[in-house]
C-alpha cells in the first residue's frame, strides 16, 4: 500500500486534535501596506493560520494599522500545498472575504494571495493584494511573521532567596526569529497569582521581554531588561483588604533578566530574576516544561519497532490517516 509521508507542523501542538482540526497558528512579525502612494510599516503585526484540512485552511489578516478603515478579515479556504524540505507553499491565488461594519456589510476582494510556512524555522511569509469596499486603489499587505509557541506548565517562585510558592499552570507565549542574521526569543511573561504568601494574595501582571540572544555562558537566550522601561502590575491582598496596588518600574539598580533554555526546537525552562521598586528582595520563577508535548513525545521500546502509533500511543493500522508516530517521530499520513 503506498504511504505518503510528510513532517507534521511542528507547531501543530494541540493536546487533543482530530485528523482534520487544528488550533490556530498565531504568526507575528513586521508588516507593510501600500495603497497607491501610502506606504505603512508595522513593527509588530500578528497573523494567524488555521488549518481546515490536508490542503486548506483559514487565515486572518490583521486590522491595517494607519488605515483604519481596513479592519482585520479571515480569507477562508487558502489552498496550499507540502512542498520540499517541509516548506507549505500556498500559490498565488484569488479570494474574497466580507466584514461587518456598523451592521452593513462590506466586501474584500483579493487579486492575489502567495505565502509560505517554512516548517524549518517556524516563519510565516505572506503577500496579498486586494481591493475593500468601494477603495479606489489596492491594497498590497507583506509581512514575514514567526511562530508565536504557548509553553504551559507550573512556576515556582521563590521570594527574598527564603519563601516558595506555586501556580500549578500558566502560559508563556515564546517566538523565536530571525533579526537580520542574528536569532533572537521575545517572551511574553504571563499574569499569574500566588496564594497564600506571608503577605496575602499576590497577582502579578503581564509583560513582555523582547530580543532575547543566545549566551553561552547561560545555556540559553539571555537579556537583562533592567534597563527596557518595562512596567508591570503587582498586588497584594489579604484578610479581604488590598493592601499593594500599582503598576511598577523594574529597579535598574538591581539585576532582572530572564533566560529561555531550548531542547532543539522545544523550550525547557524559563528562569525570571526581578526586583520591581523599591522592594528590598528580589523574585526569582522557575518555569520547566514537563515534556508531555506531542511534539517531545516519549516512546518506549516497543515504540522503537518501525509501526505506526497515533497520538494516544496505540498502534494502528497501515490504512489509518492523520497523526502517526513511528519510531518517535511524528508524520502526516494521507
Amino acid at each position: 500500500m503506498k504511504k505518503i509521508f510528510t513532517l507534521l507542523f511542528a507547531a501543530f501542538t494541540a493536546a487533543s486534535m482530530s485528523a482534520q482540526q487544528h488550533t490556530p497558528m498565531s504568526f507575528v512579525g513586521a508588516s507593510n501596506a501600500k495603497v497607491s502612494t501610502m506606504d505603512v510599516n508595522n513593527e509588530s503585526d500578528t497573523i494567524q493560520f488555521k488549518m481546515n484540512g490536508m490542503t486548506s485552511g483559514d487565515i486572518t489578516l490583521p486590522e491595517m494599522k494607519g488605515m483604519a478603515a481596513i479592519p482585520s478579515f479571515t480569507i477562508k479556504g487558502a489552498t496550499f500545498t507540502m512542498g520540499a524540505n517541509h516548506v507549505v507553499e500556498f500559490p498565488s491565488q484569488e479570494f474574497s472575504a466580507t466584514v461587518n461594519i456598523g451592521g452593513k456589510e462590506k466586501a474584500i476582494k483579493g487579486s492575489s494571495l502567495s505565502a509560505t510556512y517554512n516548517m524549518a524555522d517556524n516563519s510565516f511569509d505572506l503577500s496579498a493584494t486586494f481591493t475593500y469596499g468601494s477603495m479606489p486603489f489596492p491594497v498590497t499587505y507583506t509581512v514575514k511573521g514567526y511562530y508565536v509557541k504557548p509553553v504551559t506548565d507550573a512556576i515556582s517562585v521563590c521570594i527574598g532567596s527564603a519563601y516558595t510558592y506555586t501556580n500549578s499552570s500558566v502560559t508563556y507565549n515564546v517566538r523565536k526569529y530571525k533579526d537580520s542574521d542574528v536569532e533572537k526569543v521575545d517572551v511574553a511573561v504571563p499574569a499569574y497569582t500566588l496564594d497564600n504568601t506571608l503577605i496575602g494574595n499576590l497577582s502579578l501582571g503581564a509583560y513582555t521581554v523582547k530580543g532575547l540572544v543566545y549566551d553561552s555562558e547561560q545555556g540559553g537566550f539571555y537579556r537583562d531588561y533592567k534597563d527596557d522601561g518595562l512596567t508591570f502590575h503587582f498586588s497584594a491582598e489579604k484578610d479581604g483588604n488590598t493592601t499593594i496596588n500599582g503598576d511598577y518600574v523594574f529597579n535598574s539598580k538591581k539585576d532582572n533578566n530572564i533566560l529561555v533554555k531550548y531542547d532543539g526546537t522545544k523550550v525547557t525552562s524559563i528562569i525570571n530574576k526581578f526586583q520591581m521598586g523599591a522592594m528590598p528582595f528580589d523574585i526569582v520563577s522557575t518555569f520547566n516544561v514537563n515534556t508531555t508535548d506531542i511534539n517531545t513525545v516519549k516512546t518506549d521500546n516497543k515504540h522503537m519497532d518501525g509501526k505506526a502509533y497515533n497520538i494516544a500511543g496505540q498502534r494502528v493500522s497501515d490504512d489509518y490517516k492523520g497523526i502517526v508516530i513511528i519510531n518517535g517521530k511524528k508524520y502526516l499520513r494521507k
